[in-house]
């Protein structure tokens, strides 16, 4: 007697003492019930991720080949929108049964990503920061950053995101914080892009706002780049809050330059640490960046609201760089040239509002290094005046980044 047909026999015996109790319940009848994989496969066919050979067996005397099993996985692995269950059996099982995959074409790195679908990155940085002695209410600081941003792959047009940020002052013990500062829906509508939810919105060469906005965002065109946004904004640090909305566009004059323009709306203000009079205004900007040689780079904004406020309602900001610093090229460095003025009526929370505190008119100079493949160092330094009191406000700081 050969070994099908012991094997044949034994099946049949089997089926026969069993067969009423699992008929029913089992679609894939040739699978045995002792492997793990029996019942992963089970849970995704009930589910209607996999259907075996269109005839609800795996087929063969009376368990599934490796091979076999690969081509379910396969098929499994290739779908789309499953739930986050069957996606945890996808992946175990597309791991044990790895070798037969490959040996079906089918490489497991492609699969995974498919079914893998959350993708996580980030960086630590480390930062120091001393202030001039003459601004006492600004301590130095030494403070380590650890941000998290997670992309959940919704389907081919729609992710969903957020952004997490742990802060810890390194003079001081059991003080870290946890806050998720951003979540949000981004996907393709209308011919643009859209972002729904709380997200970071950085305009203007990030002189007027780069705090996160809660609202709505749509971007589209491609010479002529629109950007409407509505929403509310705020800044946790002068605690300024306003129901929001703008409008912004960017035109390419040419392969080296672009021209921009932003219309910004502020309403139901909470004026917090801002010296604004009023409870509505409105901000409009205008500016330009261009690469007028091979590694230099200059950018000019100008910025004028019609807030009643206790300073100057004009602002400006310039920027020459030169080179430019790439944190997937080791070696690459970038050296900045910055002049500008900020005042309460013309930055709402700029990038620059974040270390002079605002009304200050400056230089600021900056070094940025890879000394390694997705490492950046930094050093800057400003000096300048409050544009109210005339006080002179100096600040330094130093930084290392590690991206991942």
């Amino acid at each position: 007697m050969n070994k099908m047909v012991k094997t044949t026999i034994l099946t049949m015996l089997l089926t026969g003492a069993c067969g009423s109790v699992f008929a029913s319940a089992n679609p894939f009848s040739d699978v045995p019930r002792d492997s793990w994989a029996y019942t992963a496969v089970e849970k995704l066919a009930q589910d209607g991720v996999v259907n075996g050979y269109g005839d609800g067996s795996f087929r063969g005397a009376a368990s599934i080949t490796r091979y076999e099993m690969a081509q379910i996985i396969a098929k499994a692995m290739a779908k789309e929108n499953v739930s986050a269950a069957d996606k945890v059996a996808i992946d175990k099982l597309a791991t044990e049964f790895a070798d037969e995959l490959q040996n079906l074409g089918v490489r497991v790195t492609n699969l995974e990503a498919k079914t893998d679908n959350v993708k996580f990155s980030g960086f630590y940085r480390l930062r120091a920061e001393n202030f001039s002695k003459g601004v006492s209410s600004i301590p130095d600081t030494v403070k380590s950053y650890f941000e998290i941003y997670a992309d959940a792959k919704v389907n081919d047009r729609w992710t969903a995101k957020s952004k997490t940020k742990i802060e810890s002052d390194m003079d001081k013990d059991s003080n870290a914080t946890n806050t998720v500062t951003n979540v949000y829906a981004e996907g393709k509508l209308f011919g643009g892009n859209v972002k729904i939810g709380k997200f970071d919105t950085v305009d203007g060469y990030a002189y007027t706002h780069e705090d996160p906005m809660s609202g709505v965002q749509f971007s589209f065109g491609n010479k002529l780049k629109t950007r409407l946004s509505g929403g509310e904004i705020s800044n946790p640090n002068n605690y300024f809050s306003a129901d929001y909305g703008a409008a912004e566009l960017t035109y390419k004059l040419n392969k080296a330059t672009n021209i921009t323009g932003a219309y910004h709306v502020f309403r139901s203000i909470n004026k917090g640490y801002k010296a604004i009079g009023n409870d509505d205004f409105d901000l409009g900007n205008i500016g330009f960046d261009t690469l007028f040689a091979k590694n230099l780079r200059f950018v000019a904004l100008y910025a004028k609201s019609d807030a009643n406020a206790t300073v100057s309602d004009t602002g400006y900001f310039t920027e020459l760089d030169y080179k430019y610093m790439d944190v997937r090229h080791p070696g690459s460095f970038m050296v900045m040239l910055r002049k500008f003025k900020l005042t309460d009526a013309t930055a709402i929370s700029s990038r620059y509002d974040c270390y002079t505190h605002g009304n200050v008119k400056g230089t600021e100079l900056g070094v940025a290094y890879s000394p390694a493949k997705n490492v950046e160092t930094g050093l800057k330094y400003f000096w300048g005046k409050d544009v109210n009191t005339d006080v002179d406000k100096n600040f330094f700081r130093g930084e290392i980044k590690f991206f991942f």
